[in-house]
């Protein structure tokens, strides 16, 4: 197992990799919420979920963020010119959120590999309403940011388990 002094903080990777994808891609910028603010966020059913896996040599994990539909559709529109809100449009915002996701979680694997934790982006799942249960191991590290954009509510979290060396 790789000791506590040698592993990455997750949660200054995970708000700098969302918040780098909300103001890059979106042209939004998001507010950090300080933790003595943290309310969890429940699983209502205009939430998306959107996981991509991570795996590496000596790592594995993966990155979550949950948003809610109406800032799923707000990106739509900044990054396709689409109504993310129209009849037909559950395809597209899926793709959204999943895109979304692998966004963030590339430059999270950006800035592990950087840190000595390189690791590959698996296919993203998508999926409305609550979050599945998480599955960290009891060794495995844990982060999680929220956020506030444009009056939504938005959160990050990254799993992480380090093999041993």
């Amino acid at each position: 197992m790789t000791p506590a002094a040698h592993r990455p903080d997750l949660r200054r990777i995970g708000e700098s990799a969302f918040t780098e994808v909300a103001l890059v891609f979106l042209s939004l910028p998001v507010i950090v919420r300080s933790a003595a603010t943290y309310s969890p966020l429940c699983g209502a059913p205009d939430r998306i979920t959107s996981t991509v896996p991570l795996a590496g040599e000596r790592v594995s994990g993966s990155v979550q963020i949950q948003l809610p539909f109406a800032f799923v559709a707000l990106a739509v529109r900044r990054l396709t010119g689409l109504d993310g809100t129209a009849q037909n449009a559950h395809a597209v915002i899926n793709d959204a959120a999943g895109e979304l996701a692998n966004m963030v979680a590339g430059r999270v694997a950006a800035q592990l590999a950087a840190e000595g934790f390189p690791c590959k982006l698996d296919t993203p799942s998508v999926s409305r309403g609550a979050p599945s249960p998480s599955t960290t191991q009891p060794y495995a590290d844990h982060a999680r940011a929220d956020f506030t954009c444009e009056g939504h509510a938005l959160s990050l979290e990254i799993h992480f388990a380090y093999a041993d060396p």
